[in-house]
């Protein structure tokens, strides 16, 4: 896929936050137009391609860009034809637009996981139930001390607030990400942030959510939840997490028939 497809403007390209500053994402474009030649480039059609992009510099400045690369051994003259990129050049190259990409992934996602009803919010807490059952079975096998210590304060932070008659929502939420990541599962972690994330700003803006009614049953939940995992019982540390989350989901359901959502 070409980059101008993706990335079709400087704006959307800074807008990645992969760039620090103006000059490193002239300097990742002139990588990646030099790649796409069949021979060597020269400043005149570089600027070309800058040109194209929207981007409008002249070739002397091009020239400086350009022996910066050199530089940094990701580029090399070929007598006067222009240059090409070396074996370092392509692998950064290559280091920079996997980035992007992931970066395109997650905003996609992001988009997709927006929520803004009753009926996402549900759909959301079912991708969470299957998500976090398998979040809890794999911490229950690869919590390492450390992690339990963490678990622990999580569980008693929950319990303060709600003892104190303060709103649960964030130590609730916190308790779930503290198992996504005692997990130790790279992909489970980064996901069930971007849900939770979604659910915050739902939740910040309902006036009444039966959830936080419900403060001292899901404490004692997470408390036995977290009791599997620190006996690293990952059959039963998915079946309590199952359980936790299904009960969610049809409190969440109940509520949205009372407002009626169906």
């Amino acid at each position: 896929m070409s980059i101008k497809m993706v990335f079709n403007s400087e704006k959307s390209l800074m807008r990645t936050g992969l760039f620090s500053s103006r000059t490193k994402m002239i300097s990742y474009l002139l990588l990646r137009f030099i790649a796409d030649k069949d021979e060597p480039a020269g400043s005149w059609v570089l600027r070309e391609d800058l040109l194209s992009f929207g981007i409008d510099c002249s070739t002397a400045t091009i020239g400086r860009y350009l022996k910066e690369l050199d530089y940094r051994e990701y580029t090399v003259q070929k007598s006067n034809q222009g240059r090409v990129l070396t074996p370092i050049g392509q692998a950064h190259l290559e280091e920079l637009e996997e980035r992007l990409e992931r970066t395109r992934m997650q905003e996609k996602l992001s988009k997709a996981m927006k929520v803004t009803e009753y009926g996402e919010l549900i759909e959301l807490l079912y991708v969470r139930r299957a998500l976090e059952t398998e979040a809890a079975r794999q911490a229950a096998i690869n919590a390492r001390a450390e992690d339990i210590a963490v678990l622990i304060r999580s569980v008693e932070d929950h319990r303060d607030t709600v003892e104190q008659n303060r709103d649960p929502t964030e130590p609730a939420l916190e308790f779930h990400a503290v198992v996504a990541d005692i997990s130790h599962n790279k992909f489970i972690c980064p996901i069930l942030n971007m849900l939770i994330y979604e659910e915050k700003k739902i939740e910040a803006v309902m006036e009444t959510l039966v959830t936080r009614e419900r403060g001292r049953v899901y404490v004692k939940e997470h408390e036995q939840i977290a009791q599997a995992i620190c006996d690293h019982d990952g059959e039963k540390a998915a079946q309590f997490m199952y359980a936790h989350i299904d009960e969610l989901c049809k409190a969440v359901e109940e509520q949205a028939c009372e407002h009626g959502y169906k």
